[in-house]
């Protein structure tokens, strides 16, 4: 950047823009973060299931389920 022949405003500006996380990458770690929460969350169901000695349905169940939600 220091090569270019530009008003400070406008390496200002042209910073700012290299520095910003791009739309896609901010929707992509929104994703990721809702991913991680919802497997956690799912994981700490399964292990309280089992000390609790409750059946987890199946996984024919759970398409079903979400089959449902879906539509």
């Amino acid at each position: 950047m220091q090569g270019l022949s530009l008003a400070q405003s406008d390496r200002e500006w042209l910073a700012s823009k290299l520095l910003e996380p791009k739309a896609d990458d901010a929707k992509t770690a929104k994703q990721k973060e809702y991913v991680k929460e919802t497997l956690t969350r799912a994981l700490k169901e399964v292990k309280e299931a089992k000390n609790e000695g409750r059946k987890l349905k199946s996984m024919d169940e759970l398409l079903d389920e979400l089959e449902e939600a879906v539509v």
